[in-house]
């Protein structure tokens, strides 16, 4: 019996994951410092994992042979620069020792396109280099140093959105203010990003670790697109393009970066025909939640 752990289970990321193993035929258990609600085919544990008694309780309550670690810090506005951020890596670190000092067999951490840093084109998991410019991806880096030397699998998420992602981060804010005739200020919107649908994320995730793969893989789409045509994208559906103003604030930092986008060859090695969903349909499934689950007029 495959039983796979998952940390951060009930998060954004998380929520896509769970069915994604259960349909490939792990025994499923998540990880959350809160009690979750029933959840069919996953048996949830209790546990901080900041603390040494919650990784070793998470651990010994599943006895997991296989491990995905997504739990992190990871509230827009915070996460960047949060210090909490190095207890993460400390935690992780101590995470994977104690799995495979239990016998877990197969682990998969999940790190961040942020652990890049400036690019010039696409980001090669081979040869691009990573100078991280926020302590978070300096963070994420010192901890995928330490799983790929232990022989584990370090996946780097470019930019997921779809249904329960905060609703600080671009998409939602945009759905947000346009659904009630709110104007919507942002940067110029020239800068390239790799968008990726969360259900194909977690397709991408689960086909990672079911294979052999080691080392860093980026978790990405591979379809590069400009910020402004993806708030274009979506105001057209709201029909609402002219609410949106472009060049009303100045992009900063990590923000300002002209290129974010992944080369994806060697991930294609275990994902054939992903994504599924793609971004188009990803959009208009994303609006969709979102208008059942924000306040106000659709």
């Amino acid at each position: 019996m495959k039983r796979v752990l998952v940390t951060g289970a009930s998060g954004f990321v998380g929520r896509a994951l769970l069915p994604a193993l259960a349909s490939r035929g792990f025994e499923v258990h998540g990880i959350a410092r809160a009690t979750q609600p029933a959840t069919p085919g996953v048996r949830w544990h209790a546990a901080d994992l900041l603390t040494e008694a919650g990784r070793e309780q998470a651990l010994s309550a599943a006895r997991p042979t296989h491990l995905v670690h997504l739990a992190w810090e990871a509230r827009p506005g915070r996460y960047r620069e949060d210090p909490v951020n190095r207890r993460w890596t400390e935690a992780s670190i101590d995470l994977l020792k104690r799995a495979r000092a239990c016998g877990t067999g197969r682990i998969l951490g999940i790190g961040s396109c942020l652990e890049y840093g400036p690019q010039s084109g696409l980001c090669d998991e081979r040869t691009s280099p990573c100078r991280p410019t926020t302590l978070y991806g300096q963070a994420k880096l010192a901890t995928a140093e330490a799983y790929i030397t232990a022989g584990a699998a370090w996946g780097r998420v470019f930019v997921p959105f779809g249904p329960h992602e905060a609703e600080a981060r671009l998409i939602p804010s945009l759905i947000r203010s346009l659904r009630v005739g709110q104007s919507f200020a942002c940067s110029h919107g020239e800068q390239l990003r790799d968008f990726v649908y969360v259900d194909d994320l977690a397709q991408m995730v689960a086909a990672v670790l079911d294979s052999e793969i080691a080392g860093a893989v980026n978790l990405a789409s591979g379809e590069v697109r400009s910020l402004r045509s993806v708030i274009e994208h979506v105001a057209g559906l709201l029909k609402a393009r002219r609410l949106v103003r472009f060049g009303a604030i100045d992009a900063t930092g990590v923000d300002a970066e002209p290129i974010l986008a992944a080369e994806i060859r060697r991930l294609r090695g275990v994902t054939a025909g992903t994504p599924v969903v793609g971004f188009e349909q990803g959009v208009a499934r994303s609006l969709a939640w979102w208008n059942d689950h924000l306040p106000g007029r659709a």
